[in-house]
């Protein structure tokens, strides 16, 4: 059976170890800020899309068929180009694009 360590600290040392806490979930949620400012919001091609969410071309396919809006441009039509905020708005919702 273990029994369960307990610790005390004083006030300067819990005040210390919040402000360590603090310092590194400040450092994380910074960082996270700084990825998605990095990532792109467009991804080119089923392919493309099909990584991002880990699953096959088919899979996107039937997606696209289901409502998925994909864009296209004058200078290349047959690529498919999917906005990150859409598709993650089509899979959180079950779908359906709100």
């Amino acid at each position: 059976m273990s029994e369960s360590l307990k610790v005390t600290l004083t006030s300067e040392d819990s005040e210390q170890l919040r402000r360590q806490i603090f310092a590194m979930m400040s450092e994380a949620v910074q960082q996270m800020r700084e990825n998605a400012i990095q990532a792109p919001e467009w991804i080119k091609g089923k392919t493309g899309l099909s990584t991002y969410l880990s699953v096959s071309t088919d899979t996107i396919t039937n997606m696209v068929k289901l409502g998925l809006p994909e864009h296209h441009t004058e200078a290349s039509p047959n690529i498919a180009f999917f906005k990150k905020s859409e598709v993650d708005n089509f899979i959180l919702n079950d779908g359906f694009i709100k």
